[in-house]
């Protein structure tokens, strides 16, 4: 071995050259580096004698996760009542923390509010008047596993509180469109600019159909002035022929 390694080191680079050592042992290579700091790699070769019959399975056999995981949830949540849906939504969290599941974000959803009236019997008139707010939040999960999902899900659907609703589900992207406050100014900035867009497409339809009658306008022109000759000589063949009837006739 050490007769090939001198045969090689000429043709090796000095900055990919490293001293090799070649044990016979059962332990896991390491490197050592020496006093003058230059790094030993130690290969460790298995003893046959020991490792007879033992099968090598390559290391990304176990990389990948015995049961699959749900890539993201969403836990959507909807009540009345502020305190009861809020003491909900921090046990959610809790309870995603103890199981060691990721919570990539939990968000609250402005409330909207609803008026509900009750009329008077047989009557028009208003009875009682009630102003509502909806309340919601948003829970994600990140890679749940397999086997973890279902105490999830129980331990969410047990505990829920009278009056609130829950959703579990994979989120879509239009169900968070009605996160964010809408801006008044930037939505009435954007039908200016749509307005303005409009015109300009107008404007120039109507340059392009002028410019079209134009190119037929010319087209026209040209065909008549080609054709132009012909209609004179068979103008001029019918006045001879007339004259000459005329001849006969006198």
């Amino acid at each position: 071995m050490n007769t090939i390694l001198s045969r090689l080191v000429p043709l090796i680079s000095s900055h990919t050259y490293r001293s090799v050592r070649f044990v016979r042992s059962n332990n896991v290579a390491q490197r050592i580096k020496t006093n003058n700091e230059n790094i030993q790699t130690v290969c460790v070769i298995p003893d046959p004698i020991v490792n007879r019959g033992i099968i090598y399975e390559p290391p990304y056999l176990f990389e990948t996760d015995l049961y699959p995981n749900y890539a993201l949830l969403a836990i959507s949540i909807r009540g009345y009542d502020y305190v009861v849906l809020e003491g909900y939504f921090r046990y959610i969290q809790k309870l995603a923390k103890s199981l060691d599941i990721k919570v990539p974000e939990a968000v609250a959803i402005p409330a909207k509010s609803s008026r509900v009236t009750i009329l008077k019997p047989r009557s028009t008139q208003i009875d009682v008047e009630h102003h509502l707010n909806l309340y919601h939040r948003i829970v994600k999960f990140a890679k749940v596993k397999a086997t973890v999902a279902p105490i999830l899900f129980e331990c969410i659907r047990l505990n829920i509180p009278e009056g609130v609703e829950l959703k579990i589900d994979v989120p879509n992207i239009a169900d968070d469109e009605f996160r964010y406050v809408p801006d008044v100014e930037l939505k009435q900035l954007q039908s200016e600019l749509r307005a303005i867009d409009h015109e300009k497409e107008e404007t120039q339809k109507a340059k392009e159909a002028k410019r079209a009658l134009r190119q037929k306008e010319k087209a026209q022109a040209m065909l008549l002035s080609i054709l132009s000759p012909f209609n004179d000589e068979t103008i001029a063949s019918t006045f001879d022929d007339s004259s000459d009837k005329d001849d006969k006739t006198e």
